[in-house]
């Protein structure tokens, strides 16, 4: 999946070529005119995030995390189809007509892949000279996490008496991330309009657990969840946020236009520590996307239009 962001961002790259060859301005003596750039700019990223992988061990249906939370709890799969439920009642959800039913131990992969999420923020820069410039930006992504797990039956009389049925079931995690970075940008001019972008700086991650929860046939059980008895359930008390903070670096690609504000292609990777509940660990993370810079007197520019 990494060489897929890679290939994605080499794509974006080339996209933005004929732009540049565009508008290169060089003079006789093989020198190009930097543009003078000061001040406050503002922008706005889009793109995509591929979160790694080692944190869905919290959703994984094992149970192993506490959740910081007064009074919902993370349990295991066995647990919760059990909470509020008798063995008849899990039976005939199941269809087996009085069939026996049990979870093996590893009944669910250690870790579930990630889909890659779509990331939406702001970016604010203050420039003292063309090149150098302190960078802040604030991103949003939503994140979803899905594998299989297993329950083995015994299968009914007629049907192969004395051996097992195999059925996979879906387990699901979501949550949302805020992404904060800040830090120093520099770039190195190509031509007048175009130059490389590099970037340092930290982050800070805050992890919000939205959901964690399986199906079994057309039935959705929660693991995150607070049993109040009689059948009734409530989820967390708390917003089951924890943030953990980072660094990061960029390298892209900035064409700038006369009346339409510059456009940046960004590779990102960071070393965040990302928490969720009791669990904590450093991890990479990667993300690719554009981000759209404001001309600064874009009112007097739509003024002019009309």
């Amino acid at each position: 999946m990494n060489s897929k962001i890679i290939l994605s961002f080499i794509t974006i790259m080339l996209s933005a070529a004929p732009f540049v060859s565009t508008a290169q301005s060089w003079d006789d003596d093989d020198e190009f005119y930097i543009p003078s750039r000061q001040g406050l700019e503002f922008g706005v990223n889009i793109g995509v995030y591929k979160a790694h992988q080692n944190s869905t061990v919290f959703y994984n249906g094992a149970g192993w995390y506490e959740l910081g939370d007064n009074l919902a709890t993370l349990y295991t799969i066995e647990e919760r189809l059990f909470l509020g439920n008798t063995e008849d009642q899990i039976n005939n959800a199941l269809n087996l007509g009085g069939g026996n039913f049990w979870i093996p131990y590893d009944s669910s992969p250690l870790l579930l892949p990630y889909d890659p999420g779509l990331m939406m923020g702001l970016k604010m820069l203050y420039f003292w000279n063309p090149e150098s410039a302190l960078v802040m930006s604030l991103d949003a992504v939503n994140l979803n996490a899905a594998g299989p797990w297993t329950l083995e039956t015994d299968l009914l009389p007629g049907q192969g008496q004395g051996s097992t049925d195999i059925r996979v079931y879906g387990i699901f995690g979501k949550e949302r991330r805020m992404l904060g970075t800040f830090g120093y940008r520099t770039a190195a001019y190509i031509v007048d309009a175009a130059s490389w972008i590099f970037e340092l700086g930290g982050t800070a991650t805050g992890v919000q657990v939205k959901r964690n929860f399986i199906m079994v046939e057309d039935n959705s059980y929660d693991l995150i969840t607070f049993y109040n008895g009689n059948g009734q359930f409530s989820g967390a008390t708390s917003n089951l946020t924890s943030v953990g903070f980072g660094l990061y670096g960029v390298i892209g690609l900035e064409a700038m236009f006369e009346e339409g504000g510059n456009l940046e292609a960004n590779f990102r990777v960071s070393r965040d520590k990302i928490k969720l509940g009791s669990y904590e660990e450093n991890l990479w993370n990667f993300a690719v996307y554009v981000t759209w810079l404001i001309p600064p007197h874009i009112g007097d520019f739509v003024r002019a239009s009309f």
